[in-house]
């Protein structure tokens, strides 16, 4: 009977060992803008600077804050009479990417949307419009925004 008693102990042991294992999550990955503030203001004549820029060429992006990405303009694309896009790779930034589009609304006004993100980090950030019309790099989690694909 003593033995009939030790072997579910064992198996619920083990039970318990594997599925700790198994949901143990993917390692953490490190933050790139740690030495960075969580918001940084963006002045609209350096945006629209970046759309000059032809695709090849070095930029330095000065945003305020002491805050600049510099890189070489890797696609500069006019997709749309209203919708122009712009990529930088930035070795500075263990060649982060920062993606900004403009587009021109149907009452002539400039939109700017964007992100800096490398998918090998933790955090990024968002180019975002406030309610005053001023434009901020927000601080973002890059796993909380960008999705993985698994091809199989």
């Amino acid at each position: 009977m003593k033995r009939l008693k030790a072997f579910p102990l064992m198996m619920l042991s083990i039970f318990i060992t594997i599925t700790s294992f198994s949901q143990s999550g993917p390692a953490a990955k490190p933050t790139l803008f740690n030495n960075f503030p969580a918001s940084i203001a963006c002045n609209e004549p350096e945006l629209e600077r970046i759309f000059s820029i032809t695709e090849g060429q070095q930029i330095a992006v000065v945003f305020q804050n002491g805050f600049t990405v510099n890189g070489t303009v890797t696609t500069n694309i006019v997709r749309y009479s209203n919708l122009q896009s712009v990529v930088i790779k930035s070795p500075q930034f263990d060649n982060a990417v920062f993606s900004i589009s403009k587009v021109t609304n149907t009452d002539r006004s400039i939109t700017y949307t964007g992100r800096i993100i490398n998918q090998n980090y933790f955090d990024g950030y968002e180019l975002k419009k406030d309610a005053s019309g001023n434009y901020t790099l927000s601080k973002i989690e890059t796993d909380k925004t960008l999705h993985t694909c698994n091809q199989q």
